[in-house]
């Protein structure tokens, strides 16, 4: 695959007038190098357990043998995975104590408006790129992966611990991607029926040519990825603990009228 192109800590202004108007992926290494969470290296997840609330998040666990994927059963007709709630930081607990497992349950926490359930993270870990007051959502998970999908909207997602490898697809790339049904889906949009990691290209011959267009690039903690709206991307997180921030917003300061 063809790497996403990259910049080294851009500037407000270089993002404004230089990656935005291209409506390209675009890896921004360093990003967020100053986040308390990313200077905390190992220990991010006693630093996040002791900001945050006792409100109940939504938790995804699927089976160890789904292989990380949260996605579809084998006949395609429901999903793979089951939910429950619990705090944040019981789910942190869980997912460090599934860790000592050979075959660990994979877990996620997936979107979580910050402020809601981390007062204060919009001061301490600050994002000048985006609009002012687009709210930063929170993921956080062990070694899960996120069906290739697409959003309305542009977003500049930050890796704060871990490692992420981000698979992106152009728009018109759609047809090959073999996109499953509308209801049920796991997160709320379709995704494609294709694992990026295991391709069956016998059962799905045309995503073939969607790999001949994707773009690719791994991310590290304080690196962060602008994906344009309508962009389809693929999301593996391949640490044992990892942590995204992601800002959507609908315009583009600059550049339409935003």
């Amino acid at each position: 695959m063809r790497s996403i192109s990259e910049w080294t800590e851009p500037s407000l202004e270089q993002f404004r007038k230089d990656i935005l108007p291209r409506a390209e992926p675009a890896v921004l290494r360093g990003i967020a190098a100053s986040w308390p969470l990313v200077n905390a290296g190992g220990n991010w997840m006693a630093l996040l357990a002791a900001h945050v609330n006792d409100e109940p998040v939504e938790i995804l666990r699927a089976d160890p043998d789904q292989q990380g994927r949260f996605h579809y059963t084998a006949d395609g007709k429901s999903l793979n995975f089951i939910r429950g709630r619990a705090d944040l930081s019981t789910f942190l607990a869980a997912m460090h104590e599934q860790a000592g497992e050979q075959r660990p349950y994979a877990m996620v926490v997936q979107g979580m408006l910050a402020e809601r359930y981390v007062p204060g993270f919009s001061a301490s870990h600050p994002m000048p790129l985006v609009p002012q007051g687009t709210e930063p959502r929170i993921w956080v998970g062990n070694s899960a992966k996120v069906a290739t999908h697409n959003d309305p909207v542009d977003n500049v997602a930050v890796v704060a611990a871990g490692r992420r490898r981000f698979t992106l697809f152009p728009p018109d790339a759609e047809d090959d991607l073999y996109m499953g049904p509308a209801h049920p889906t796991p997160a709320g949009t379709p995704v494609s029926m294709v694992h990026v990691t295991a391709p069956d290209l016998e059962r799905y011959p045309r995503f073939a040519r969607a790999l001949d267009v994707a773009q690719e690039a791994e991310l590290s903690a304080g690196d962060a990825i602008f994906i344009p709206r309508d962009w389809f991307h693929h999301v593996e997180a391949i640490e044992r603990f990892n942590m995204l921030v992601n800002y959507w917003w609908g315009e583009r300061p600059g550049v339409q009228g935003g």
